[in-house]
């Protein structure tokens, strides 16, 4: 349970700044205040600033480190590893959106999977026809009308919404791990699991991390750039799963979905 309370707690403190933000009285500024959906902007520049070091210090050796060692196709079964372990929060959230063949698809991927692919290590059932989709509590909150909430910037995490964050940390109290963790040895279950999620963002961030690079090169305002790609993509995920008439995503838009960098 330790690793849902603490995103819990940082959650709730950007909650608490944002509802403190103050509204510019201009009314040209107001409007791009309330375009940009983004009231923390000053603070969450801030965390974007610390999340680029972050990055320059500590991931971006750990990501060429990993890529000396391991080939293209290994880091592939790795992504799909720890996306098979994800596949009983899809169940769940497709339950939540009331989205009954896509919840026996997942299920069915996952018993394949699981099986057949050595425990997720290979995708067997995207060869038999089944192919692969992701939700998150995120997503379910927006496919039942919760608009997004102000823009945040979480450290280390990068662009999220107040809604998202929310999903976050309610996927996390979904996670099996943590209930194991909270019935057995929790500071040794709590470490595995932390483990676990290092070792997935290592593998995901690896797969878009030339892309990120090549939006740097080319925005003047990378921090604009990554605010407005995010939040166009968010906003075309909740009209797909919603079946809007836009549902269809851009080809120009930002997409965190692990799927589109393969």
């Amino acid at each position: 349970m330790k690793r849902a309370l603490v995103l819990t707690t940082l959650f709730f403190s950007c909650l608490m700044l944002a509802s403190c933000a103050s509204v510019p009285a201009d009314p040209a500024a107001r409007a791009a205040f309330e375009a940009n959906n983004d009231p923390l902007e000053p603070l969450n520049r801030q965390i974007f600033t610390f999340n680029l070091r972050a990055d320059k210090y500590v991931m971006r050796p750990v990501i060429n480190g990993y890529r000396a060692v391991t080939t293209p196709d290994f880091r592939k079964n790795v992504r799909t590893f720890f996306a098979n372990l994800k596949t009983p929060l899809t169940v769940v959230n497709d339950l939540l959106q009331l989205n009954f063949p896509n919840a026996g698809r997942a299920l069915a991927r996952f018993s394949i999977n699981s099986t057949l692919g050595f425990f997720g290590v290979f995708d067997v059932a995207d060869r038999l026809g089944i192919a692969p989709h992701t939700e998150s509590f995120a997503n379910t909150l927006g496919y039942w009308g919760v608009p997004s909430g102000p823009y945040l910037m979480l450290p280390l995490l990068g662009p999220s919404s107040v809604r998202d964050a929310s999903g976050m940390v309610t996927d996390l109290f979904l996670d099996p791990i943590t209930y194991v963790s909270a019935a057995n040895n929790e500071d040794t279950l709590f470490g595995i699991s932390l483990g676990i999620d290092a070792l997935e963002a290592i593998a995901q961030y690896e797969n878009i991390v030339d892309l990120m690079d090549d939006a740097r090169k080319n925005s003047l305002d990378f921090y604009a750039y990554m605010r407005t790609m995010y939040q166009q993509h968010r906003r075309a995920t909740i009209q797909e799963i919603s079946g809007g008439a836009d549902s269809q995503k851009a080809s120009y838009e930002f997409s965190l979905d692990d799927e589109d960098w393969e």
